[in-house]
């Protein structure tokens, strides 16, 4: 394992997207490579994970699959009768983004103007009543749309399914039983100092992420030991019923872009020798996080960052926070000079 070369590769990533605090994390075949900068050494840091969180939902949603409890064909209508755009979608729909609802509650231009503002105010109730007042058939339903609307709603029936709210369902069913014990909704969990502060795209700090009732789209808080564990886990490095799982939420469901499919939450592309890389990137107002591992099971790789990077930054490759995964591997899996 080549680390000096990953350790490059992460240096000129920070000159060309500056992060206060940023964490890398890989594991490639039987070594584990860790890289942290500027948690002023905190021992295992806690971060924002954004949308990186819905692979957690659509995890547990497999799991109750598997337990016969529900099926991906199950219609929304058995949970929401009173919802007429969703009866007839299914929750296969809403774990790959192929139901047809709206990316959010609020306009790109209200997110632009007024969006940490508008989460905040947003209550649990906000998100039904949004659903109520979409229209009966939904126009791009079964064409992949990146929804956070589909997502919460996902999340909300399988709370219901479970007798519990979402939160306390992924805790019970998915955390727990991987020891993911840093993982959690609230910020009030974490010591002061291991809660990394998020900056906005100028730098400028921002409080902790809220948005309430939208919790399965991307709420979650961890840190880079946890979620390499819901990696390895997905590696089949776990046991049962974790490495059985990627059967269906690795499974190409739909396809997203020209070059990117979709499972059950995860995105899917390829990578060259490496093949098939399943990945999920998330962001908050002051925080951007991105998980990926092969579907060979030889590679994951973690980065947690403390700052939401200026919108262009996502159009060049070398600014790409995204892009890193990629990079590593190629860096890791060669031999030292």
């Amino acid at each position: 394992m080549n680390t000096e070369a990953a350790t490059s590769v992460m240096q000129d990533f920070l000159a060309r997207s500056p992060r206060d605090a940023l964490e890398a994390q890989m594991v490639f075949e039987d070594q584990h490579w860790l890289w942290r900068h500027g948690s002023d050494g905190v021992q295992s840091p806690a971060f924002e994970i954004g949308s990186v969180g819905k692979v957690f939902t659509t995890t547990l949603l497999a799991l109750l699959v598997r337990r016969r409890q529900l099926s991906l064909t199950d219609a929304v209508g058995r949970f929401y009768p009173q919802l007429p755009c969703a009866r007839r979608i299914t929750l296969q729909q809403l774990a790959t983004h192929t139901a047809g609802f709206p990316r959010n509650t609020i306009s790109q231009w209200q997110l632009m103007r007024r969006g940490r503002e508008l989460a905040e105010s947003f209550q649990p109730d906000d998100l039904i009543a949004f659903l109520r007042q979409l229209p009966p058939v939904l126009k791009g339903a079964g064409k992949a749309r990146y929804s956070n609307v589909g997502m919460a709603l996902l999340g909300r029936i399988l709370g219901d399914a479970c007798g519990k709210s979402y939160g306390a369902a992924v805790q019970e069913l998915l955390l727990r039983p991987l020891g993911m014990h840093d993982t959690h909704l609230d910020a009030g969990r974490y010591e002061a100092q291991r809660l990394m502060q998020g900056h906005d795209s100028r730098g400028r700090p921002v409080p902790p992420f809220v948005w309430r009732g939208m919790e399965a789209a991307g709420v979650w808080r961890s840190t880079g030991d946890d979620m390499m564990t819901f990696l390895r886990a997905h590696m089949g490095l776990c046991g049962e019923p974790w490495a059985s799982l990627p059967d269906l939420t690795a499974r190409p469901w739909a396809r997203m872009t020209r070059n990117t499919q979709i499972g059950l939450g995860w995105m899917l592309s390829v990578d060259g020798p490496w093949g098939p890389v399943a990945w999920h990137s998330g962001s908050t107002f002051g925080q951007h996080s991105v998980v990926a591992w092969t579907l060979n099971k030889s590679a994951a790789v973690v980065l947690l960052t403390n700052r939401f990077p200026p919108w262009w930054h996502h159009l060049v490759p070398s600014r790409q926070l995204e892009a890193i995964p990629r990079r590593l591997m190629a860096a890791l899996g060669q031999e030292p000079a």
